[in-house]
């Protein structure tokens, strides 16, 4: 019976962290889960280790929040994000880009960072292609967590530019990772995304 207890107890817990951490990643602008929910169990005393919740149940919150907070003006913005993110895709055309993240699935709060997967045989040459289009951009690497613990990490090279709306970060990928089934939408499902809304 008590370890029913304390089953349910975690998982009210869970949930209180996961609506405390989707309202600081709406409020202020963190995107980073982890950190979030660091933070969030801290403003509870809870320690490492103790049951916190997944990014999914994160994201649900994330979504509550959102309907009950701003959901006109999220609508608006969401539309505005992914109206931005198409109009840079197309002109990325060349590189298969794809829309991921907060502005694909609707989680993209106050402060959001637009993401889009793009893919290319080099970063080189996209570098080539921006400072040519006079795109002013910034690198920086970032990790991929790859599932198969029996592969190396692949690094996944990032270019950061400045968005009227917040930074947007395009991941590039090797042209042979497109098959990767994350979840993204190329330009043609974005368009769509921005015209049934």
């Amino acid at each position: 019976k008590k370890v029913f207890h304390m089953a349910r107890q975690s998982k009210h817990i869970r949930f209180q962290v996961a609506h405390k951490a989707a309202q600081m990643m709406a409020e202020e602008g963190i995107s980073d889960y982890a950190f979030a929910k660091r933070k969030a169990a801290k403003f509870f005393g809870l320690m490492d280790g103790d049951a916190l919740p997944s990014n999914d149940e994160i994201n649900d919150a994330i979504k509550e929040h959102q309907a009950i907070f701003f959901d006109e003006e999220h609508e608006e913005r969401l539309k505005a994000l992914r109206l931005e993110a198409l109009s840079l895709m197309k002109r990325l055309s060349a590189f298969n880009p794809h829309l991921t993240g907060g502005a694909l699935d609707g989680t993209a709060g106050r402060y959001p960072t637009i993401h889009i997967q793009i893919y290319a045989d080099s970063m080189k040459e996209v570098e080539f292609f921006l400072l040519n289009h006079n795109i002013a951009y910034e690198t920086r690497d970032r990790k991929s967590r790859t599932k198969d613990p029996m592969q190396d990490k692949k690094i996944i090279p990032i270019l950061k530019l400045e968005g009227s709306m917040g930074p947007i970060e395009l991941l590039i990928y090797h042209v042979d990772d497109l098959k990767i089934n994350k979840s993204k939408a190329s330009i043609e499902e974005t368009e769509k995304l921005v015209t049934t809304n």
